[in-house]
């Protein structure tokens, strides 16, 4: 079996975006999954594949496409929004080395090539859209007066719009609570809301329950999912909560349109409290497994990367919708 390599730079084996993938994967490939930065455990790693697909633009990608280790092995590499819009890894890249570039949305594909245009002379993209598990990911008992948001508690994830709406949303009606899946990684943020949270009478309308292990589970009981993003290359949270159940209530976001429900999209509070209220949970599992399900994921991966081990042009590329 060919020997493939995934070095995820950010994220471990449990928690990788790459996890779906991997029984697939392994039906075909011998796969080695490491998270490992520059240096000696990654070009031993490296040495050892057959084909190199590196997660994340970011410093092992530089490294990796500069320092010679690759020699020539078939190479993809994936990238996500917060090296297009954060970081300078993008431009640092030796793009020559790179056979095959995936992004998960065209939006972001967009931005990347705003801020290095050279990339789109120097290897090939893929659109290949994040993938759902609707085995994992199964249908729930949503209550539609339990409203879901998922994230870091953090500024790029607009936490303080989420406080907003569930003030005006409880004005409107009391039935409704939100609940909160996700760490608190900035202080300032952190102490706004919990500044906020008295001042606008929601003590008991929002609980935050922290990081959870059990995604599904904790989604199965919530019958709508409000995001309240400035912005998302894809959303994963968006569509794992539809496939559960829960009716999808999105800030529109630049892209967001090319990749949920027009229907869905908000722009105000007024417009968001408005569609929380007329929500129909499971109404969005079966556009989810059509659009995003996770067969079509792996089919585009697996057509990319066969051809890339037999050394033929790999043409796969799957648009989100």
């Amino acid at each position: 079996m060919p020997r493939l390599l995934l070095a995820d730079r950010v994220k471990g084996p449990h928690d990788s975006f790459l996890a779906p993938l991997l029984p697939a994967l392994r039906d075909r490939y011998d796969v080695r999954l490491i998270s490992a930065g520059p240096g000696d455990a990654l070009a031993d790693a490296i040495g050892w594949a057959d084909i190199v697909w590196l997660e994340w633009c970011w410093d092992h990608a530089v490294w990796a496409t500069r320092s010679g280790v690759l020699k020539g092995k078939p190479c993809v590499l994936r990238l996500h929004s917060i090296e297009a819009l954060q970081t300078e890894f993008p431009a640092k890249v030796d793009w020559t080395q790179v056979h095959r570039l995936i992004t998960v949305a065209d939006d972001i594909t967009e931005v990347l090539l705003a801020a290095v245009p050279s990339i789109a002379e120097a290897v090939p993209i893929s659109v290949i859209a994040n993938g759902i598990d609707l085995e994992r990911f199964a249908a729930g008992d949503p209550d539609r007066f339990r409203v879901a948001w998922v994230g870091h508690l953090e500024p790029k994830k607009n936490p303080m719009l989420l406080m907003q709406v569930a003030h005006r949303l409880h004005q409107c009606d009391p039935r409704y609570s939100f609940h909160v899946a996700g760490a608190f990684t900035d202080l300032r943020t952190a102490r706004y809301l919990q500044r906020l949270l008295p001042a606008l009478g929601l003590g008991g309308v929002i609980r935050f329950d922290g990081p959870v292990a059990d995604m599904p589970g904790w989604y199965a009981d919530k019958g709508v999912l409000l995001s309240t993003s400035m912005y998302e290359s894809f959303g994963l949270n968006i569509g794992e909560a539809m496939a559960v159940g829960a009716y999808p209530v999105v800030h529109d976001f630049p892209g967001a349109d090319r990749l949920w429900p027009v229907e869905c999209l908000f722009a105000s509070i007024d417009q968001a409290v408005a569609l929380i209220r007329a929500g129909r949970p499971g109404l969005y599992r079966a556009w989810v497994a059509q659009c995003y399900g996770l067969d079509r994921q792996v089919a585009a991966v697996m057509a990319l990367l066969d051809a890339l081990c037999a050394g033929a042009p790999a043409e796969a590329a799957l648009t989100p919708g």
